[in-house]
């Protein structure tokens, strides 16, 4: 058996034991759960009260480790001895205060340097690349957890290559707010053509009966939904309002969508005049403008009652309404839940939600104070509290995290291009399901609230990332895995190469050494922050004894060990 199929084979039975262990039944996957209500608890067990505080600085570099699987795209030697150096809270100052890496420069300077055309793979190259090797790794983690909130998508697009721009800036703008205003970072993202496009209110239009003309519904419902508030009223630490017959209670009715679908006419492109209103403009990425010539002037009465009565402007109706959705309680423990589960873990205790929801709410909503709340709670940073606790990783992430946990190096084009070639069609979302701004609807990849299936009827717990987990992907996923560690491992390249090249030097020095110990060590910090099981680390030092045995080159056992911890259970499920 080839070392490749050998490993393939034991990660997928490792893996399917973990799958198959939860048992039958299953979850909603059409979309339509979101903001629903969540378990009653969150699908969390409760906790004891807060513990005692922990140590800024941690105390080993496996905490350091753990610490940066939560807060970057992957730990690194060099991050793991700043963050011992400095702690956890001067290393989110730092990051907070690190220059925002943008990717709508970087494709404007390809077309300087000669490229005619400028693709979305252009920009999803750049943009994981620069998650694997940029300096503002919290910023980028924000922006990439923000954007599977605030999902916009390069498959609906009309022209693709025209629109790569506009994808670019709104990935720049949440970027640029990641560490702002929720508020603020609405209105950004609800004047952003990218989101008018894809959400179709660009171009929306005041009801005219006599030419069939109704306003979409589409934002007016989304932005509800998805961006803030969810479908059911919630309690501070995200557990659901019950109604005196114990049901829970909606935040909106088809009225508020019809209502807020008024609230968003009158926005279309800027530039454009009253008489080119709606008319099409892939190339733009400036804020959409708004013209009172085609806002609906009569009042619209929202969620809890509230009054939209601006007349015909248009912007005054937006500010109010926005206004109206930031302030909503729901907003707090809505959003930062979700944030919890992309960075810590898919089932926060009550509690935990509760504690960042008050950070939210006496900040008035600073996603730099929240993200530092969701980082910093004794929840994350103490040991798992129980076997509810933690989260899988996501696709991109573990690839980036690969490429950070061994110095990985690439050489862009004599144009700036990163070309990436190693997947199907240079699409890594037919690999890896995942894909950057490629989701396949507004939500998401996965669901805020897809669970695990469960025996028996019972709900399991909340898993979002599994929703694109299945035994077909999962071996997709790892093909993927093995052509990046089997064929981009050597000297750092010289030219522009398929994929980033993975520095196993150490690796392979200590496989030559027959050291096999101390190379399951390195990789249990890097990949592991330090928690493998024993059993585990007996696996694969015996793997390693027994290559030895059969002659198996240094460079090819240190090969196998990386292919067979990205395969492992473990390196998916972030603790």
């Amino acid at each position: 058996m080839d070392i490749r199929q050998g490993v393939r084979a034991g990660g997928l039975a490792l893996v399917l034991c973990v799958l198959t262990a939860c048992g039958g039944g299953g979850g909603d996957s059409d979309g339509g759960t979101w903001g629903g209500d969540g378990g009653g608890s969150g699908g969390g067990t409760p906790s004891a009260p807060a513990p005692a505080p922990y140590p800024d600085v941690p105390a080993t570099d496996a905490d350091a480790a753990r610490f940066l699987t939560q807060a970057s795209f992957g730990p690194t030697a060099t991050e793991i001895a700043r963050v011992r150096q400095i702690g956890y809270k001067r290393w989110i100052d730092e990051q907070i205060a690190e220059t925002p890496t943008l990717v709508l420069p970087h494709m404007q300077q390809l077309v300087v340097n000669g490229v005619a055309a400028p693709t979305p793979q252009h920009r999803r190259n750049y943009w994981l690349w620069q998650a694997a090797s940029g300096r503002d790794q919290l910023r980028m983690r924000m922006a990439f957890a923000l954007s599977e909130i605030f999902v916009v998508s390069d498959r609906e697009v009309a022209d693709s290559n025209a629109t790569v721009n506009r994808i670019a800036d709104y990935q720049d703008t949440l970027a640029r707010g990641a560490f702002g205003s929720y508020r603020a970072l609405l209105e950004k993202v609800t004047v952003h053509p990218a989101m008018g496009y894809f959400l179709s209110h660009v171009g929306n239009r005041k009801a005219d009966p006599r030419r069939n003309i109704t306003p979409d519904e589409n934002y007016g419902r989304e932005v509800m939904q998805l961006f803030s508030i969810g479908l059911v009223k919630r309690n501070r630490n995200f557990t659901p309002q019950l109604d005196a017959a114990g049901q829970t209670i909606p935040t909106y009715d088809e009225q508020v969508v019809s209502a807020m679908a008024r609230v968003f006419t009158g926005w279309t492109y800027a530039g454009q005049t009253d008489a080119q209103f709606g008319r099409g403009d892939n190339t733009s990425f400036a804020p959409m403008e708004c013209h009172a010539a085609f806002h609906d002037d009569q009042p619209k009465t929202i969620f809890d009652g509230i009054v939209i009565n601006e007349g015909n402007n248009c912007v005054a109706s937006m500010t109010k309404t926005l206004d109206a959705l930031a302030n909503h309680v729901n907003v707090a423990p809505f959003i930062s839940r979700q944030l919890i589960q992309r960075f810590v873990t898919s089932n926060p205790s009550p509690e935990y939600v509760e504690r960042v929801t008050a950070v939210w709410e006496t900040s008035k909503g600073d996603l730099g104070q929240v993200i530092r709340a969701v980082l910093l709670d004794t929840e994350a940073r103490l040991p798992p509290p129980n076997a509810a606790f933690g989260k899988a990783r996501e696709p991109l992430v573990k690839l980036a995290t690969l490429w950070r946990a061994f110095n990985a190096r690439y050489v862009p084009s004599a144009m700036g291009e990163v070309r990436f070639t190693f997947s199907n069609a240079g699409d890594l979302s037919n690999s890896l399901q995942q894909e950057s701004q490629r989701a396949p609807s507004v939500f998401n990849f996965f669901e805020p609230d897809y669970r695990l299936p469960a025996a028996d009827g019972v709900q399991g717990l909340f898993a979002p990332e599994f929703q694109i987990l299945t035994e077909a992907t999962y071996l997709s996923m790892l093909n993927q895995h093995d052509s990046l560690v089997w064929n981009n491992t050597a000297t750092p390249p010289t030219t522009t190469s398929a994929a980033p090249y993975l520095d196993l030097v150490q690796l392979t020095a200590l496989a030559e050494a027959k050291d096999h110990a101390g190379m399951v060590q390195q990789v249990n910090l890097l990949m592991f922050y330090g928690a493998l099981s024993s059993a585990s680390v007996q696996s694969m030092v015996g793997m390693l004894d027994r290559l030895a045995a059969a002659n198996e080159n240094a460079a090819n056992r240190a090969k196998s060990l990386v292919l067979l911890a990205m395969a492992s259970p473990e390196f998916a499920i972030q603790r």
